[in-house]
């Protein structure tokens, strides 16, 4: 049975009338792990499928979709809620928020979250 994340995304990209193999080549995405997520299974190993934060938002950019609506899906809830709330509040300044969005947007790679750290940590 399919969960929600993979219904979503599914409909997503019906509706957006693109093929698996089109957005692979837009997310640079595998098409058949694309479908692994649809479907909430590994079709190899039979294991269900989580996805990173990486690649839901490749996802999300991709169908025009809130990243925050398909971390939910996926289950990231406290992501989500810590994203929302950051975005959304009026206190913060539009330069926090800037900082959010550019790190929603980037890799989950070691590599890329060590430069940003250290960065972060030199700004100290």
């Amino acid at each position: 049975m399919q969960n929600e994340l993979g219904k979503t995304l599914e409909a997503l990209r019906k509706a957006k009338k693109l093929s698996l193999r089109a957005v692979a080549d837009i997310t640079e995405l595998n098409f058949s792990y694309i479908r692994d997520l649809e479907l909430n299974v590994n079709r190899s190993s039979k294991k269900t499928v989580k996805p990173t934060t990486d690649t839901l938002q490749k996802l999300a950019t991709a169908y025009d979709y809130p990243l925050e609506n398909l971390l939910k899906l996926a289950g990231q809830v406290e992501v989500a809620n810590a994203f929302e709330k950051i975005l959304n509040d009026p206190d913060v300044s539009e330069k926090k928020k800037e900082a959010v969005r550019i790190l929603m947007e980037m890799d989950d790679s070691d590599e890329s979250l060590d430069r940003v750290i250290g960065i972060l940590n030199a700004l100290k």
